[in-house]
């Protein structure tokens, strides 16, 4: 399973997403932010997020606990 989430990282990250915007630039993440903000407030936002989103999520989680 791990083999073939890897495969599909790869992918997306070659593509742009449903938001029109290429991952891991500013603007994308500014736009994902976003929904993700809605997301946690409990309103319903339209469509999946993409596990890009989640992974840099985490990273810059992982980032701030390192230097904290």
């Amino acid at each position: 399973m791990s083999r073939l989430e890897g495969r599909l990282r790869k992918l997306e990250a070659r593509l742009t997403d449903r938001s029109g915007l290429v991952p891991h630039t500013s603007e994308w993440f500014d736009y994902w932010t976003i929904r993700m903000d809605k997301l946690i407030n409990g309103e319903p936002i339209d469509g999946k997020i993409p596990y890009t989103v989640i992974d840099v999520l985490v990273g810059r989680g992982d980032a701030d606990d390192r230097q904290s």
